[in-house]
């Protein structure tokens, strides 16, 4: 490889994709066989730089690469001075619950907690997101400053002017007015001398931001604000974020939630509907121009998507949105509709993934490769064709690889070949959800 990267991200990805996961950083050196709908999702973030907002669903068969192409996407995004924010759906989690069980919370909470900017990819970035905010008014202060040498000179109070027209081009928004509050109030306790003070003030500016307070009176008694999010109205706050991390600085804010099957697999019909139709509002809101510089992609399994009796076609309103043509020969690919199909990778495609990673596992474990290029393409001729199923995906593929690779370190005096002999290879099976009680 002609580019070495950190020892650190070395292990990560080898430990990430041996164990059957996407690491979280590093995906740049491995992608492989993803161009056309890599570019696809990054034309959107010029559209949502721009000031419009996307939507788009991403389908392939468990193991395909659906993750792999989030991460990806996410990568790039944040390196680009995006704010992306990831959360899978799961039992406790959905788009929308009921007074029982707000799962929609959940699903915000999740989102938030796993906010992440380009100095902090991992999550967790949203207090350092809002501190930024707050030393960028310093900043535009002083630029402020010098350009009007007999203007005002107390920078603080040019810098809270300039927080105040800040929060007022939010105002006009749904829940607005009380968002801006809770940017006033993280404001203020930032700009006290108290150190303990300001902690207190600023985390519990947060908790309200993270969706942590359970009613409107408790929110009204620790801080003023008459309002709280909630079960239903999370999306408008994912509205608000998306502006204000323009203000902050950012190109705009992606939205990626996976695991669509959860929906698909709840028990309840009616819990079905409601959740396809809190999808349709999130649709309509990116494509009727309510939302601005947000992308939002949401990831499943075939079925979450095409099953006219629980998945997302069941829901007639969006069927009638998301269908299309298709065509007979599935090489022939449309990237312009809101749906985007993962096609498995080529034979190909998948020696140069290996490649790559035959490189990254010899400089991991600083030694010579261990396998040839003659014997790679044996590889991946046995991996087909020892499979009982023609249903092959990527990730068992990759685990395959690496334990190859890792029996050959320990075992030096065997050859590439014999292990592959003696190799029993493992078999895809589809992944199984089991059916969600509300």
């Amino acid at each position: 490889m002609e580019k070495r990267i950190p020892k650190k991200t070395y292990r990560n990805i080898m430990n990430s994709l041996g164990g059957g996961t996407v690491p979280r950083e590093g995906l740049g050196y491995i992608a492989v066989g993803r161009e056309k709908e890599i570019d696809s999702l990054l034309r959107d973030t010029e559209i949502i730089q721009e000031g419009g907002a996307t939507f788009r669903f991403v389908v392939g068969d468990y193991g395909s690469g659906k993750t792999f192409l989030l991460q990806t996407i996410k990568e790039y995004c944040v390196k680009n001075n995006f704010i992306v924010a990831e959360a899978d759906l799961s039992p406790d989690r959905a788009l929308i619950g009921n007074s029982a069980k707000k799962k929609g919370l959940a699903i915000y909470r999740e989102l938030m907690a796993n906010v992440s900017n380009k100095t902090n990819q991992s999550g967790r970035a949203l207090a350092k997101v809002l501190e930024s905010w707050v030393n960028n008014m310093f900043a535009r202060a002083a630029i402020q400053m010098s350009q009007n040498p007999f203007g005002e000179t107390n920078i603080e109070r040019i810098a809270e002017t300039l927080m105040l027209e800040d929060c007022a081009k939010l105002q006009s928004l749904a829940y607005g007015y009380e968002f801006t509050m809770g940017l006033h109030l993280f404001w203020k306790a930032s700009r006290t001398s108290d150190m303990s003070e300001k902690m207190t003030g600023q985390e519990n500016v947060l908790r309200w931001f993270r969706g942590e307070f359970k009613t409107n009176q408790e929110a009204k008694k620790e801080l003023g604000i008459n309002a709280t999010v909630q079960d239903e109205n999370w999306f408008d706050y994912i509205i608000l974020w998306a502006q204000f991390f323009v203000l902050a600085g950012y190109k705009g804010f992606i939205v990626l939630i996976d695991e669509l099957a959860y929906i698909c697999n709840t028990a309840n019909g009616i819990t079905r509907q409601n959740n396809y139709e809190k999808i349709l509002m999130m649709y309509n809101a990116a494509l009727q121009g309510k939302a601005e510089n947000l992308g939002i992609i949401m990831s499943g399994i075939p079925k979450s998507i095409y099953d006219k009796k629980k998945g997302i076609f069941s829901y007639e309103a969006m069927r009638s949105r998301l269908s299309t043509g298709s065509y007979q020969d599935p090489s022939i690919v449309n990237m312009m509709t809101p749906i985007i199909k993962i096609l498995p990778l080529t034979r190909e495609e998948m020696y140069v993934f290996l490649e790559k990673l035959a490189e990254i596992h010899a400089q991991l474990n600083e030694y010579e490769k261990v396998i040839t290029e003659d014997e790679m393409i044996d590889f991946v001729k046995l991996a087909y064709l020892k499979r009982e199923t023609t249903f092959i995906t990527p990730r068992t593929m990759i685990r395959d690889f690496i334990q190859i690779l890792d029996v050959k370190r320990q075992n030096p005096d065997k050859g590439i070949r014999d292990i592959l002999a003696a190799y029993r290879f493992a078999v895809d099976e589809e992944q199984n959800y089991e059916e969600i009680d509300d």
